[in-house]
């Protein structure tokens, strides 16, 4: 579970919202699949309804440095922006292992677009080894998350909601490898710092760049 931060920036997530402030979306619930359709209260807005504005949005999140160190991505997809208003919530859930379109997806991202101090309740909340986690971030920053665990939009109780929604299938599909390779670059860009290019800066290299060759998926 990782937070991305400054996505978006606070311009461009303000744009965003103006840019959708008059869309009508449609029942969230219409592309919920399986015992989720039974807890999911929300509208959305897809690329079947906005095709332009959810390319643009995908390429954006795409291009973020931080998500591609994170995630390592070979595809992202189903980007939908999702509406919350009073009373309206997601319950216990899992997201769906393949998407339509074939997209396995490994991680799931939730992108926040409304200040958090602008409604209550809502909080993304993910069930982990160490309890449940609640969270509500702010204006422009993401949230990286395994795809396989329960979560759950708690409800909201003043104002609304409103945030980017996606999946990614990572070109490493095991998190601990993705992990080993990321600890790994990190350890070459401190060592690249503190001494320069020298014989262990390339053998770190060397030895990430195998390993995604050996994992590569």
């Amino acid at each position: 579970m990782y937070v991305i931060e400054d996505v978006l920036s606070e311009e461009e997530s303000t744009a965003l919202l103006g840019r959708i402030a008059d869309i009508e979306m449609e029942d969230g619930r219409r592309t919920a699949q399986g015992m989720a359709r039974e807890v999911k209260n929300n509208r959305q807005l897809t690329a079947e309804l906005a095709p332009e504005l959810i390319r643009e949005l995908t390429e954006k999140i795409v291009a973020n440095r931080r998500l591609q160190a994170l995630a390592m991505p070979r595809r992202v997809g189903n980007v939908r922006i999702s509406r919350y208003t009073e009373g309206m919530e997601y319950g216990t859930h899992t997201d769906a292992a393949v998407m339509p379109g074939g997209l396995r997806a490994d991680l799931s991202f939730t992108l926040f677009l409304t200040e958090p101090s602008s409604y209550e309740g809502g909080e993304l909340a993910l069930e982990t080894e160490v309890g449940e986690r609640r969270l509500k971030l702010r204006t422009g920053a993401m949230l990286l998350y395994s795809t396989g665990s329960l979560h759950r939009v708690l409800p909201v109780t003043r104002g609304e909601r409103i945030a980017v929604v996606g999946w990614v299938q990572s070109r490493i599909r095991d998190a601990a490898k993705r992990a080993l390779i990321l600890d790994l670059e990190v350890a070459r860009q401190a060592h690249l710092k503190k001494a320069g290019h020298d014989r262990a800066a390339d053998l770190l290299l060397k030895s990430t760049e195998n390993l995604r060759r050996m994992w590569d998926d």
